[in-house]
């Protein structure tokens, strides 16, 4: 593909809504002629297509372009511990089928992924699609990403999956590229390129789980660190004695993630007679986050005290993040976001309180827009994007 025919096509790609000619030409610095070449290449390829007619500012109403939705279908697998979740999205990164279904990520890549494409090929038979119009699968997992081999690097929740060509697995199936990262990375994408109802640059997507992580969008450009692991902001030390998985002493994770929430949940039960949480420990001989969450909509005081004490430590972190990096937005996403306003406003109080003014005073603190579908979604963009980024760097029709 020419250098400017896919400069174009990047540029349709990442706005956020249709671009006209004119906009097209003005920000690439390139005259309107030379833009309508490369236009109508891309539509005579069915890569973009007129998306609608714009509002005149004098004479005739331009048109506008879009990236075409129907070029062909991503697969989105987003991996948790215990779960996997696959949709199949079009190059609008919108969502046309879903499934979900337990896995052990302990039983190993090998047991995994066959799990993972079984479901895959099942999915594309019920919906009698073909598999040559599958452009580009992309994965998130739950641990640093090697992003440029597609492999996972030292995985601590993950073994035997250290340096496991993923990428290599789904080639002996799809004609098609794969793309590997961190499931927290791609949640980040999703947010940014897909959630989002207005135009910020610096966006720091928190995942509050089991763990605890960070994805970071600086200057619209996701950032990954030097060895993938930039983000993982579980581990800041917050100064506790509780003694977390790695081996350290006072890390965030270990003091307000879920597995911390559960912890704390059955001490409350048994050792200051929360009847609520006390109930279901005598019924069932476990607690759940979901157990919290309900306790928490019944306003129950240990769930309510729980929830604040996690929001107010979390938040605690987020306010050194926003101090050092100045963000335009933070988003909180994860199972525990769900958590909703009373978890909200205690990671907001805690960061209003803890940071300079200047670097809050135009900062946004909202929970995921997407709720759980951030991953798949930003799954599927991360995957077109760089399958059009590839084509632009190679100038040449490497994926289409």
């Amino acid at each position: 593909m020419h250098a400017m025919t896919a400069s174009v096509l990047q540029m349709i790609r990442r706005a956020k809504s249709p671009l006209s000619k004119v906009e097209i030409a003005e920000e690439l610095g390139v005259s309107l002629s030379a833009i309508s070449v490369h236009v109508e290449r891309l539509l005579k390829e069915n890569l973009i297509e007129m998306s609608r007619i714009g509002v005149s500012s004098g004479g005739r109403k331009p048109k506008e372009y879009a990236l075409n939705k129907d070029f062909g279908l991503i697969v989105s697998i987003e991996l948790e511990t215990t779960l996997v979740h696959i949709a199949l999205t079009n190059f609008n990164c919108e969502v046309l089928c879903l499934t979900s279904s337990d896995i052990e990520i302990t039983d190993g890549p090998d047991i995994v992924l066959t799990r993972i494409h079984e479901h895959v090929e099942q999915m594309l038979l019920d919906n009698d699609i073909d598999k040559a119009s599958i452009k580009g699968i992309g994965i998130g997992i739950p641990g640093p990403v090697d992003f440029s081999m597609g492999i996972p690097i030292s995985p601590p929740i993950m073994p035997g999956w250290d340096q496991y060509p993923i990428r290599e697995f789904w080639a002996k199936y799809f004609d098609c590229p794969c793309y590997v990262d961190n499931d927290v990375n791609i949640m980040a994408l999703g947010e940014h390129a897909k959630g989002l109802k207005f135009e910020v640059n610096n966006v720091i997507f928190i995942k509050i789980g089991s763990g605890i992580g960070s994805g970071i969008i600086y200057d619209g450009v996701l950032y990954r660190g030097s060895t993938g692991s930039a983000g993982d902001i579980g581990h800041f030390d917050i100064g506790s004695d509780v003694v977390c998985w790695c081996g350290n002493k006072g890390c965030l994770e270990a003091s307000a993630g879920g597995k911390a929430l559960i912890s704390k949940g059955k001490e409350r039960a048994i050792f200051h007679n929360s009847g609520y949480l006390l109930d279901i420990l005598n019924s069932r001989g476990e607690l759940s986050m979901e157990d919290i969450g309900a306790g928490l909509l019944q306003l129950d005081s240990s769930c309510v005290e729980l929830v604040r004490e996690s929001g107010a430590l979390i938040g605690k972190v987020i306010a050194s993040i926003v101090n050092f990096a100045n963000p335009d937005l933070i988003v909180i996403g994860g199972r525990i976001a769900e958590f909703g306003d009373i978890f909200l406003a205690a990671i907001r109080q805690s960061v209003y309180q803890r940071s300079l003014p200047l670097a809050t005073r135009n900062l946004i603190i909202n929970k995921s827009s997407l709720g759980n579908m951030a991953g798949l979604i930003g799954g599927a963009f991360m995957t077109i994007d760089q399958i059009i980024t590839q084509a632009t760097d190679n100038q040449a029709d490497t994926y289409f």
